[in-house]
């Protein structure tokens, strides 16, 4: 069985053709006597929005039947919808009958929901329901990460759309449900932490989502960006908390702080993996140990006694501190050595910044010593090259000022 599906003539001609479409599907003869597309009528002649929110949800035989016609009968709902009195609810029961109706067709459903999409003007609020369900499809089926790559576009689109910040939220909130749903914990955290940038510090329901953020980042694996957490009005708010205390722990303190912390506050970290945290905390203390010895060697005694650990286990943590990003360094066996060349500050504060200054002073220090012997040896050749002695150059460091003499 099949009927033919027009996108042209008038919007009630077009109704008409889908009404008749439907009406076969149905096992009607789609005539104007059916049963369907006497209701259809008289629903029609109404002149209100229920006749296009009726034809949405009775779509969802297009998704249980067999048929050529059915992409066909889609997009001409499609065009229908957005031709309703009620455009924004047609489109909304459009996406709930394409994401709530149980179906194999998820291609089929992608497809329409992005032409959906794309139907709609880019500064539509409506397009933020036709993404969502794009997402909810796209999850059912367990290929979200075929979305992954569009997810860095959703800061410009909430923009485009010009959706409130209830809805803003909202959106943020409902995509890090679904990504903890397919295991991708670290891609999750990051549509939490923009749920919670939604939210003034005042905001009592902030309170809790601040709790969690924090609680999540001790447990994903490999996230140790603590510092940046401190940017969120909500979690400045929950100073003075054990959980503001915990992340205090993380981003500044040591194993034996860790320890110290994990004794006294059991009920806070029933929940979390203990071994998990003893890896992440010994991780971020090797980092810190190498920021504090850069472009010196490391024992192996003196990460142990750091970590508390034999120095047996010294190599391969040094190694997993490699592969988590967080240090650049190079072991050698047969000192028992580690030259650290790059390690992340896990807070960059004015302790920090004053260090840096020392650094780049001595730097300077010791370019301005280069140049002062190149220019010395340039001096040299060129009293060579004319046949005269060698020149001498004198730096009185008293004085800080260069002399230059020459003989004949």
């Amino acid at each position: 069985m099949s009927a033919s599906i027009f996108v042209q003539g008038s919007l009630e001609s077009q109704i008409l053709d889908l009404t008749s479409y439907i009406s076969k599907l149905q096992g009607e003869d789609g005539e104007d006597n059916s049963p369907y597309v006497q209701e259809i009528k008289n629903l029609l002649s109404a002149k209100n929005n229920d006749v296009f929110t009726r034809l949405a949800k009775d779509s969802s035989l297009f998704l249980t039947k067999s048929d050529r016609e059915v992409e066909g009968a889609f997009n001409l709902l499609i065009v229908v919808v957005l031709g309703a009195v009620d455009v924004s609810s047609a489109v909304k029961t459009l996406v709930a009958t394409l994401s709530q109706t149980e179906s194999t067709k998820t291609s089929l459903k992608q497809k329409i929901l992005l032409n959906l999409y794309n139907a709609l003007p880019s500064d539509s609020p409506l397009r933020y329901d036709a993404f969502v369900g794009l997402i909810d499809v796209t999850a059912q089926a367990d290929e979200l990460e075929s979305l992954h790559s569009q997810l860095s576009h959703i800061d410009t689109w909430v923009k485009q759309w010009g959706i409130d910040t209830t809805t803003e939220r909202k959106l943020y909130s409902h995509l890090s449900e679904k990504l903890i749903q397919t295991g991708e914990e670290k891609l999750a955290f990051d549509f939490t932490l923009k749920t919670l940038s939604t939210y003034n510090a005042d905001d009592a329901a902030a309170t809790q989502l601040a709790k969690d953020a924090i609680s999540r980042a001790v447990s994903i694996e490999n996230f140790f960006a603590f510092e940046d957490l401190l940017q969120y009005p909500a979690i400045q708010k929950l100073k003075g908390t054990k959980e503001y205390e915990l992340l205090n722990v993380f981003l500044n303190g040591t194993l034996s702080t860790y320890k110290a912390f994990a004794q006294s506050n059991a009920d806070l970290l029933k929940s979390f993996d203990s071994e998990s945290n003893i890896r992440k905390i010994r991780l971020l203390s090797l980092a810190s140990l190498g920021c504090e010895n850069l472009a010196r060697e490391l024992s192996y005694a003196d990460i142990a006694k750091n970590l508390e650990i034999s120095e047996d286990e010294v190599e391969m943590w040094v190694i997993d501190v490699i592969r988590a990003g967080l240090v650049e360094a190079k072991l050698n066996q047969l000192n028992k050595t580690v030259l650290v060349h790059r390690s992340i500050y896990r807070v960059f504060g004015k302790e920090q910044w004053q260090q840096l200054s020392s650094r780049l002073n001595t730097w300077k220090e010791s370019l301005n010593e280069i140049l002062a012997v190149i220019g010395n040896a340039k001096l040299i050749a060129g009293g060579a090259l004319q046949g005269g002695a060698a020149a001498i150059v004198v730096e009185d460091k008293t004085q800080a000022e260069v002399t230059v003499s020459t003989s004949n």
